[in-house]
């Protein structure tokens, strides 16, 4: 009997862990701008299976398959055309309490590895 009821909880555990994990990608999904002025402005498109990156304006272009948990953002294949640049990469992330603002830094990167971008609803490279 107990056995059936850890087999019957385990599918709505499973449930509930995704959903909670599905509510934190939908935040992200959409079109993020850095605003700072330390570098020049990327874009960061998130969908809810893959991630564009525009940079340098427009002429840098990446995508990537992306996941996240509570800290990190976590980017697999990161492609520059049909060349992989990186395998994996990562970032810490925080989202403003607004869910407006998103604040990222380069896990493993230099002091200066960080963007501060906004969500905005057209990429202005495109």
């Amino acid at each position: 009997m107990r056995l059936l009821q850890i087999l019957l909880f385990l599918p709505l555990l499973t449930s509930v862990l995704a959903c909670t994990k599905d509510l934190k990608k939908e935040k992200l999904i959409g079109i993020w701008e850095s605003f700072e002025t330390h570098h020049p402005i990327n874009v960061l498109t998130f969908y809810q299976d893959s991630l564009i990156l525009d940079g340098y304006t427009g002429e840098f272009h990446t995508n990537s398959e992306w996941n996240l948990d509570d800290e990190k953002i976590y980017l697999k294949n990161v492609r520059f055309g049909d060349t992989i640049l990186k395998d994996t990469m990562s970032y810490e992330y925080n989202l403003n309490a607004t869910k407006d603002t998103l604040y990222l830094k380069v896990v493993g990167g230099k002091k200066e590895d960080y963007t501060t971008m906004k969500k905005v609803f057209k990429n202005p490279f495109h």
